[in-house]
């Protein structure tokens, strides 16, 4: 569980900007993009950055001096309402995929498979 949370982080958005098609695919199925996704649109829109003289740009500005710049540069500039809506719908898909697959493993489903305990009879379903 560590390796995976530690992989759906760096693809979130923060420590990975392009990734490969396949990667950006599946990124979209992990709960962690919609979190990043909306988080930080409210932690970095009302910053402000400075620079000292050494950093400056030879126009005199500043390279990043505020919030919009990196989410812009992360693109993360989106809005956060209906990212966690999304959030909220995975999150619902993951819970309604491990209650099919427990359905599977408990339920009479058992038998579709042709899989049958030792001594068990044939049963007559109706």
């Amino acid at each position: 569980m560590s390796v995976l949370l530690s992989i759906s982080l760096t693809m979130s958005g923060i420590l990975s900007i392009n990734m490969p098609a396949f990667l950006s695919a599946l990124n979209y199925l992990s709960p962690v993009r919609y979190a990043i996704r909306n988080l930080a649109p409210y932690s970095l829109r009302p910053i402000t950055f400075t620079c000292d003289a050494q950093q400056t740009l030879p126009d005199g500005s500043c390279t990043i001096s505020n919030g919009y710049q990196v989410l812009d540069l992360y693109n993360l500039n989106v809005d956060p309402g209906w990212e966690v809506l999304a959030l909220g719908a995975c999150a619902l898909v993951y819970r309604l995929v491990a209650y099919a697959l427990l359905r599977v493993k408990r339920g009479r489903w058992e038998g579709v498979w042709g899989r049958r305990r030792s001594g068990e009879r044939d049963r007559i379903v109706r």
